[in-house]
């Protein structure tokens, strides 16, 4: 593992320059937040809350120190914002009426012998671990439209608000099929060895789409999924309300 981290850094420094620190010092501080939420939620601070502080916290940091335009951060930050708070009033109705939380018939194996009174809402940890796993793929989404909507607006400063809303469609169907593609292979990937352990168990199609664990990385990609979908018209608006603030300030 340790080789396999330095080729990483190697080929990172390689590829980015000096810039690759920032990358580096930026994911340094992605990973220390990621494991103080997990000891902030062991310790017992509510999880929803801290889940939000800690998004945040890496929201900043992924799209700050990551993107030089300062436009582009702020609209992608917004965005971004914007799709955690949806994605957090989709989620908590869902995980309620799934109940896919918390462990499944397939784990008993792993934790027989352990106490399962953790202290710990399971509910609300699910609904931690969707915000956090739609982070990523959100912010991405977000300042790659932005930076494309941009580009677009300083190349042809004479294009109304409008066609800058309809660009940012355009923009947003071409990066929507690779970000799609890629939650749903993710989706795949992470189940495969939960796919073979229900097969060898003989489950029927019912059982399967019933199952805790299926059910619960459905309901991820799904809703990663609509984040990421909804991400293109929120960015879309936001560049265009800009576009239109400062065609009204030129009017004046």
């Amino acid at each position: 593992m340790l080789y396999l981290f330095l080729t990483f850094v190697v080929l990172l420094l390689m590829v980015t320059g000096t810039r690759g620190f920032t990358l580096l010092f930026g994911l340094g501080i992605n990973i220390f937040s990621i494991i103080a939420l997990l000891i902030l939620i062991a310790d017992g601070f509510n999880v929803l809350i801290t889940t939000g502080v800690i998004a945040m916290v890496i929201l900043v940091v992924a799209i700050y120190m990551n993107v030089d335009n300062p436009n582009t951060a702020s609209t992608a930050f917004k965005t971004s914002l914007l799709i955690m708070v949806v994605i957090l009033l989709i989620t908590i109705p869902l995980e309620f009426w799934a109940s896919a939380q918390g462990m499944a018939a397939e784990n008993q194996d792993e934790l027989e012998g352990f106490s399962l009174a953790a202290g710990i809402s399971y509910p609300q940890l699910a609904i931690s671990i969707i915000v956090i796993n739609s982070l990523g793929v959100i912010s991405e989404t977000s300042v790659a439209i932005t930076s494309g909507l941009n580009e677009i607006v300083e190349n042809k400063p004479t294009l109304t608000p409008t066609e800058i809303f309809d660009d940012g469609f355009s923009v947003g169907n071409k990066i929507l099929n690779t970000q799609t593609n890629t939650l749903l292979f993710n989706f795949f990937a992470s189940t495969f060895p939960l796919f073979f352990v229900i097969h060898s168990l003989g489950y029927k199609f019912t059982e399967i789409l019933n199952d805790k664990l299926v059910v619960a990385e459905i309901l991820t990609t799904l809703i990663c999924t609509i984040g990421v979908i909804l991400t293109v018209p929120i960015t879309s608006y936001l560049v265009y309300r800009k576009a239109n603030s400062k065609v009204k300030k030129d009017t004046k």
